[in-house]
């Protein structure tokens, strides 16, 4: 390589996902696996994998704590500089090849869609270390609302922080301080929603849902 030319970017999270599941060969796989993959992006990747089934119409029953308590711990180790790792009772966790497949084929059509806006930018959230230790505490508060055992008819519990989730991870891998941005807000909107579902309950959760869908 000369001094005029620059290393080819990393793969963009569509195009690692395709290759996990190529990788799966038709076979279940480990979180551990999974991480073992991602060629040192392991932890924002495996926080995007992990939260897709809360996005996705793709039922993992009995999951939501232990994927939550793993975001939450990517989250941490993002905050904190440190190599992906994972306890040994999540990374021995498998997924059936046809969750797995399913899960991150819906997450290649997001990601797919989204990387179309995605570009270097606003790097002052993205590169001090103050600006990562944000967005990794950001992660993993945006995990602990996604793991919480918020009953129906409440919508949207699962799907706001999920997608704080995934921008800030994917600004991250792409070096789009923007994406974090918003990231950081979608996690500001679940913490209000949440603290509003436990004061006003069930019944004051309605009624805001009723004003919004009047206004709209």
């Amino acid at each position: 390589m000369t001094e005029s030319e620059s290393p080819p970017p990393p793969p963009r999270v569509s195009e690692e996902l395709r290759r996990i599941i190529d990788l799966a060969g038709g076979t279940p796989m480990s979180i551990g696996e999974i991480i073992g993959h991602t060629r040192g992006r392991g932890l924002q990747i495996i926080a995007i994998v992990l939260c897709l089934p809360f996005l996705s119409p793709v039922a993992i029953p009995g999951l939501s704590i232990p994927f939550g308590i793993a975001i939450g711990i990517c989250g941490l180790r993002i905050a904190f500089r440190h190599q992906p790792w994972l306890p040994e009772f999540l990374s021995k966790r498998h997924l059936s090849f046809a969750v797995l497949e399913k899960t991150l084929r819906f997450g290649i059509a997001i990601h797919t869609r989204l990387e179309r806006f995605l570009r270097p930018r606003w790097e002052g959230l993205v590169d001090s270390h103050q600006a990562q230790m944000a967005a990794g505490l950001a992660i993993t508060l945006s995990a602990l609302f996604l793991s919480l055992p918020i009953p129906p008819p409440f919508p949207f519990t699962n799907m706001i922080p999920g997608f704080a989730i995934i921008l800030l991870a994917l600004g991250a891998l792409e070096r789009d301080g923007l994406v974090i941005f918003f990231g950081h807000v979608l996690t500001a909107v679940s913490g209000v929603y949440v603290c509003l579902i436990a004061v006003l309950g069930g019944a004051g959760a309605a009624k805001i849902w009723q004003w919004i869908g009047s206004l709209i």
